[in-house]
C-alpha cells in the first residue's frame, strides 16, 4: 500500500528566543553629511598630538572611534507600511518638560553646564555615530521618547561593553506608561484609573533616562515593537473589548499592558538593560553644555520642538563649522539628521538629558520578574489574583509605594510595599477593605515572599500567619474521550506523588494496567492524571519521577530487552526536568522516540522522521523554568493520513481542532504546556474510523470533573488527559 502521509507543523510559535549565535541581518546605508572615514583619519593625527594629554583619555578617544566605518549599519525588516508618526501639541509638551526638570531639580540631578569633556572635537567636529545601534522608525504611534530613550541605552552598552543590543521600544514604553502611578491633589492614586496605558501615546519626555535608571528593560525579540496602532487595539477583541471607546475600566487597561499579546512574561523575566544613573541639562541648554555632554561620551536625549508639535529624538555629534547637531530620529529617515544650533526652522531644543553608566546586561532585575498577574494561595484558602503594576513611584524612588491590585472575594483591594534583597524579597501589605489606601500605607494584612529562582514563575513566603505560594499559572486539564467498550477502567486526576503511588499499587493488584500516565507541574511541585484497563496483555513498566539522566538509563535498559515506549510525560520538579513512562514488551513497526528537545531541535526531528515515514503517534510540551521543550513518539506506518500543530494558543487550537473534525480528521493526542504567560497546545489528528469521541481543554479542576462526570454517563471513557498551566488572560 503506497504511504499517504501527510503533516502539518507550526513551524513559527510566538514569543521564543533566538537561537544562539544568530545575528541581525544588516546592511549599509547612506552616512551623515560629514565624512566619517574623514574624520577618523584626523582624529588619528590629532590623538597622536595629544598623547601627552594622558593614556586614559587617549585610550578612550580611540575606542570611541575605531569603528567608524561601521556607522552606516541599519536592520532591514519585513517591508510594512510607514506611516507619518504624530507630535504631541507644543503647549502640553511644554508642561511636560518643565515639570520633569521640576523633579530633576528636586532630585539634585540638573547639570546644566553639561558632563565633563573628555577630549576635543577633530577639526570641529565630533561624532558618537559609531556607537548607535540601527534606525528603527516609530510609524502612527507617539512612541518618540521610547526610542530615544532604548537608542540611548543600545549606544551606551555597545560602547562600554562591546555590545550590539536591541532594546525592545514596547517595553520601554510600557514600563513608562503602566508603571506610573497618578495621584490627585491629596496625594490618593486616580480612580478609576491611576496608570497611564500603552494604548495612547505620548505621556513622556526626555526624562525616559530616569525611569531607564530605575527599571530595566527587555530586549527586542522578548516584547517586539507592535508596528502601528492597529496591531495594539487588534488586540482588545480578545477582552471583548470592541474598540478602543470601550477600554474603561482599570482592569481593561491591565489586561492591555499585562497580556501575552502585548508584553510577554518571558520579557519580564528578561529585562536585563538598565542604566545607573541620569543627568539633566535644564531647560534650554546652552551649545556648550549640549557640546560638553557629547564630549563626554553620553548622547543626550532631548525634547525638541517642531511647527507641529513637540517631540524627543537623540543627539550623537555635531559639526561646529556649519554649526549643527547630529541627531538620530524614529521617522523612517535611516539616516542621521541635522538641527542648527540656533533658528532652525523645523527643530527648537527644548532640553537635554543623558544616562551616566549602565548595569552588566548579565543580571537581569529581579523587581521586573514580579510584574504583573500572580495566583496567590493562603493556607488552604482559595487562590486569589493578585496584580502587580510597577516597582517603585517614579516621582518618590526607593520609598514604599502602591504596587497593585489584589482581588479578593469583596473586590479589589489597595496592595503597598517595598522591596528587599535586591529585589528577590516582596513585602506587602493588603489593605482591609476595598476602600482606597494612601500610596505606601504600610497597612492590612503583611506578606513576605521571596522568588524561586529554580522556577522563577513562582514565589513563596508567609502571610496573615499562613503558609503562602504564588505561581504565574492556574492548573488546566485538556482530554479525549472515546465510546467505552465495557472493558473495566479507572481514572485519576490532579494528584500528587503519593496518591499516584498508592492508587498505581492498589489498581496493579487488582489486575489492572497503566494505559496513559501525563506528568505535571504545579507550583515548584508535581501532580500526576492516569488512566488503568483491567485486560490482558503483554508484559509491561512504568516509571515517574525520573530525572533525564535516570530516564534515559531506564530507556535504553528496557529498550535492550525488547520493549518499547507507548506513553511519554515530560514535566518541571522543583526547576529540574522530569520524566514519566509507559513501556510494553511486544513487537509492532519500527519506532523513534526523544525527549528534551527545545523548539527549534523538535521541529528538526519532526521534519526528519516524516521524511523516513514515521508517524508521530504522541507529543508532550512541557516547560523547566522558563524553556519549552518536547517528548514525542514516533512509528513507522503506511497509509496513514495525519496532521499535527504544535506552538497553537487556545484560539489558535480550537480554530484547527474545528478545521480538522469538519475535515472527519479525529483528535488522537492533545497536550497542553505553559509558555512563558499562556498555555499552547500540541495536538495529533489522523483519519480514522467513525465513532463517538469528544474532546475538551481549558477547563480547571471543577471543570473538568464535571466533563468528566457528564461524558461517563454517556457512555464514554477518558483515553488521554493532560494537565498543564495557563495565565490568567486569554490568548
Amino acid at each position: 500500500m503506497s504511504r499517504t502521509t501527510r503533516r502539518m507543523v507550526e513551524r513559527h510559535p510566538a514569543f521564543t528566543e533566538p537561537p544562539e549565535g544568530a545575528t541581525d541581518s544588516i546592511s549599509e546605508v547612506s552616512k551623515p553629511v560629514i565624512s566619517l572615514e574623514a574624520a577618523t583619519d584626523l582624529l588619528a593625527e590629532a590623538l597622536d598630538r595629544e598623547r601627552h594629554a594622558g593614556k586614559s583619555a587617549a585610550h578612550r578617544a580611540r575606542r570611541a572611534f575605531q569603528q567608524l566605518g561601521e556607522t552606516g549599519l541599519a536592520y532591514q525588516p519585513t517591508p510594512s507600511p510607514v506611516f507619518a508618526s504624530p507630535v504631541l501639541a507644543n503647549e502640553v509638551h511644554q508642561r511636560l518638560v518643565a515639570e520633569s526638570i521640576y523633579h530633576a531639580r528636586r532630585l539634585g540631578k540638573l547639570m546644566p553646564q553639561g558632563a565633563t569633556a573628555l577630549f576635543a572635537p577633530v577639526n570641529g567636529v565630533f561624532s558618537l555615530a559609531q556607537w548607535q545601534s540601527p534606525f528603527k522608525r516609530q510609524n502612527d504611534r507617539g512612541t518618540c521618547w521610547a526610542f530615544a530613550g532604548a537608542a540611548a541605552l543600545e549606544a551606551a552598552y555597545r560602547r562600554k561593553f562591546n555590545a550590539a543590543i536591541d532594546v525592545s521600544e514596547e517595553y520601554v514604553f510600557h514600563m513608562g506608561k503602566a508603571f506610573a502611578l497618578n495621584k490627585d491633589q491629596n496625594g490618593m492614586a486616580l480612580s478609576p484609573v491611576e496608570n497611564n496605558s500603552s494604548l495612547y501615546g505620548f505621556q513622556g519626555c526626555g526624562d525616559i533616562v530616569k525611569k531607564l535608571s530605575e527599571n530595566a528593560v527587555a530586549p527586542e525579540w522578548a516584547a517586539p515593537y507592535l508596528d502601528n496602532q492597529g496591531d495594539l487595539t487588534d488586540i482588545l477583541p480578545m477582552f471583548d473589548l470592541p474598540s478602543l471607546m470601550a477600554v474603561d475600566t482599570q482592569e481593561d487597561y491591565d489586561a492591555v499592558e499585562f497580556c501575552e499579546q502585548h508584553i510577554p512574561l518571558l520579557a519580564r523575566v528578561n529585562a536585563r538593560y538598565r542604566a545607573t544613573g541620569w543627568k539633566s541639562l535644564g531647560a534650554n541648554p546652552s551649545v556648550e553644555a549640549l557640546e560638553n555632554t557629547l564630549l563626554a561620551e553620553h548622547e543626550v536625549v532631548c525634547d525638541v520642538q517642531t511647527p507641529l508639535g513637540g517631540h524627543v529624538l537623540l543627539l550623537i555629534g555635531f559639526d561646529r563649522n556649519r554649526k549643527v547637531f547630529f541627531a538620530k530620529n524614529s521617522w523612517a529617515e535611516n539616516r542621521f539628521i541635522e538641527i542648527q544650533y540656533a533658528n532652525d526652522p523645523n527643530w527648537t531644543i527644548l532640553s537635554g538629558w543623558y544616562i551616566e553608566d549602565v548595569v552588566d546586561p548579565t543580571f537581569v532585575q529581579n523587581e521586573a520578574c514580579w510584574l504583573g498577574n500572580w495566583w496567590v494561595t493562603q493556607g488552604n484558602h482559595a487562590a486569589f489574583r493578585l496584580l502587580l503594576r510597577r516597582s517603585e513611584d517614579f516621582a518618590s524612588p526607593g520609598t514604599s509605594t502602591k504596587l497593585g491590585t489584589a482581588y479578593l472575594a469583596d473586590g479589589p483591594h489597595d496592595v503597598n510595599g517595598f522591596f528587599l534583597n535586591n529585589g528577590s524579597h516582596l513585602r506587602f501589605f493588603i489593605a482591609p477593605t476595598t476602600l482606597p489606601e494612601t500610596p505606601g500605607a504600610l497597612e492590612g494584612t503583611q506578606f513576605d515572599v521571596h522568588l524561586n529562582f529554580e522556577d522563577i514563575y513562582n514565589a513563596s513566603g508567609a502571610g496573615g500567619g499562613r503558609r503562602v505560594a504564588m505561581s504565574r499559572f492556574a492548573t488546566r486539564f485538556a482530554g479525549i474521550f472515546e465510546e467505552d467498550d465495557g472493558t473495566p477502567w479507572q481514572a485519576r486526576h490532579g494528584i500528587d506523588a503519593n496518591a499516584y503511588q498508592a492508587t498505581f499499587d492498589s489498581l496493579v493488584q487488582e489486575g489492572y494496567r497503566l494505559s496513559h500516565l501525563c506528568g505535571y507541574s504545579e507550583g515548584t511541585g508535581a501532580r500526576f492524571n492516569a488512566i488503568w484497563h483491567r485486560r490482558p496483555g503483554p508484559a509491561w513498566e512504568a516509571r515517574h519521577g525520573l530525572t533525564a539522566a535516570d530516564y534515559q538509563a531506564t530507556f535504553d535498559s528496557l529498550a535492550q530487552q525488547g520493549y518499547r515506549l507507548t506513553c511519554i510525560s515530560g514535566y518541571a520538579e522543583k526547576g529540574e526536568a522530569r520524566y514519566a513512562g509507559i513501556w510494553e514488551l511486544r513487537d509492532g513497526p519500527a519506532w523513534q522516540a526523544r525527549h528534551g528537545l527545545n523548539r527549534v531541535q523538535y521541529q528538526q526531528a519532526f521534519d526528519e522522521m516524516a521524511e523516513q515515514g514515521y508517524v508521530l503517534t504522541q507529543v508532550c510540551g512541557y516547560r523547566v523554568n522558563v524553556e519549552v521543550l518536547f517528548a514525542a513518539i514516533w512509528e513507522k506506518q503506511d497509509g496513514v493520513e495525519w496532521q499535527a500543530r504544535h506552538g497553537l494558543t487556545a484560539s489558535a487550537y480550537q480554530t484547527a481542532f474545528d478545521q480538522q473534525a469538519a475535515a472527519g480528521m479525529r483528535l488522537t493526542c492533545v497536550g497542553g504546556y505553559s509558555d512563558t504567560g499562556i498555555a499552547r497546545y500540541a495536538a495529533i489528528w489522523k483519519r480514522a474510523p467513525a465513532g463517538q469521541w469528544q474532546a475538551c481543554h481549558g477547563l480547571d479542576a471543577a471543570g473538568y470533573q464535571h466533563v468528566f462526570d457528564e461524558f461517563r454517563r454517556r457512555g464514554l471513557r477518558p483515553v488521554m488527559v493532560s494537565g498543564y498551566g495557563d495565565g490568567f488572560y486569554p490568548a
